[in-house]
């Protein structure tokens, strides 16, 4: 099966896509019911056309026909309710022939649709697609930001290892990108220098036990999911990575089918053997890493303390951080005028200064002053903490406790948070 344009050009298919499949799951109409919506609300064109973009969103497993009628499956509540197109890659790629091998060979070099076209034939002389399909296959990567395209040059912004801290990623598109071990926590990609992890909670299915530190060092369990953990495979990859002149790249599931949130980059420090059970409830001997954020975990201060800088220094200092100390390395933090403070301060001032004492959801003034004389305002993580969010400037605001809860426990808590998310990318620095 090909790929449908599903009425829209690049920019105006994902919000066809998004409003069609809202009323799919609020009316659960029938096929009939749906063809009719669809021609008095996109610009559907055909009958036939209608047909087929419908059988195309059941390809790639967006809505599904029960009892004759039609509703979303989990993938297709998601994109529309989250706003969240990125679930339907892994659809794409594995019910449409020629994704995957797209993407490959953008990532090898193959910058036009010729030079794919091409690229495509040599490394699979029994395998044929039409410009016209490669056009549409490429458009659909564009329209979900997954494959930038300028005057006909294509690329992926991933290719090179490059992720952002705090954005998601969809995990079936990492590896068609950059290869690796697709189902396991570690995974080692054998063209680049990088070595990735990947952390959730489903691991705590199979005995693993990760978490983040205070000091934003975070805890790693190997793999191994029976029996004792051995220092080889994955595990060797991490302790012996340096050496590998290899860098670690930490990733966390979301509660979304594949997709995963960039931690950033991390360095192994230590490890120690701590008796967790495995899968079947054994108590083995499991390898639990101490790995620290690449540039350490505090920042240093030449002279006075956070609250002494200007925001603009503020902000510069809460994006860098000393180096980590390894081996016999020290650093001196004891004369007068230089001191060490931990990055989260750091990041906390800067969120409460740039706020100025009025709330960056609702845009009133702080409800009261707190013991200190201080507007009370409360720091929010844009992409939360649990879910793999930086201690980073660009990741944190200032919230009054009403908007704060409302992001957490609100009933539009998701769609308020990715509004706030738009609003502070939009900021002036």
């Amino acid at each position: 099966m090909t790929a449908e344009r599903f009425f829209g050009g690049v920019d105006g298919r994902l919000s066809y896509l998004h409003s069609t499949l809202q009323h799919i799951s609020e009316s659960t109409p029938s096929h009939s019911d749906l063809q009719a919506w669809v021609q008095q609300q996109t610009p559907a064109g055909s009958s036939q056309a209608i047909r087929r973009n419908i059988a195309f969103l059941e390809q790639i497993d967006l809505i599904e026909e029960v009892d004759g009628r039609y509703r979303p499956t989990n993938k297709g509540e998601v994109f529309w309710q989250r706003d969240e197109p990125l679930v339907m890659y892994e659809g794409l790629a594995t019910n449409v022939d020629g994704f995957r091998e797209i993407c490959r060979a953008i990532s090898s070099g193959a910058r036009t649709s010729s030079a794919i076209r091409d690229q495509l034939k040599q490394a699979f002389p029994d395998y044929e697609l039409s410009d016209g399909v490669i056009a549409k296959h490429l458009e659909w990567l564009r329209a979900l930001d997954l494959v930038p395209e300028s005057d006909g040059v294509y690329s992926i912004p991933i290719e090179d290892g490059n992720f952002r801290v705090g954005e998601m990623y969809n995990r079936w598109f990492i590896h068609d990108v950059l290869k690796g071990e697709r189902y396991k926590g570690i995974a080692t990609p054998s063209a680049l220098d990088i070595v990735m992890l990947f952390t959730g909670e489903s691991g705590s299915a199979y005995g693993y036990e990760d978490t983040f530190l205070p000091d934003d060092r975070f805890v790693y369990t190997g793999e191994g999911v029976e029996g004792d953990m051995t220092m080889d495979g994955g595990n060797a990859a991490i302790r012996h990575h340096r050496e590998n002149g290899e860098s670690l790249h930490l990733f966390e599931s979301t509660d979304m089918p594949w997709l995963v949130t960039y931690l950033g980059e991390y360095e192994y420090e230590k490890h120690v053997i701590d008796a967790l059970p495995d899968e079947t409830g054994t108590d083995r001997d499991a390898i639990r890493f101490t790995l620290a954020p690449v540039g350490g975990t505090d920042v240093e201060i030449a002279e006075g303390s956070p609250e002494s800088l200007s925001l603009d220094h503020l902000y510069e200092k809460a994006k860098q951080s000393s180096p980590t100390v390894r081996g016999d390395e020290s650093r001196s933090t004891t004369t007068a005028t230089r001191r060490s403070y931990q990055r989260s301060r750091i990041v906390q001032e800067y969120a409460l200064r740039q706020a100025d004492g009025v709330c960056q959801g609702c845009g009133d003034e702080a409800p009261f002053l707190d013991s200190g004389g201080e507007p009370f305002l409360e720091v929010h993580h844009l992409t939360r903490r649990s879910d793999g969010g930086p201690d980073d400037p660009d990741n944190v605001i200032a919230l009054c406790p009403n908007c704060h809860r409302r992001v957490h426990e609100g009933r539009d808590g998701d769609a308020f948070n990715r509004k706030l998310k738009e609003e502070e990318a939009n900021r002036d620095r």
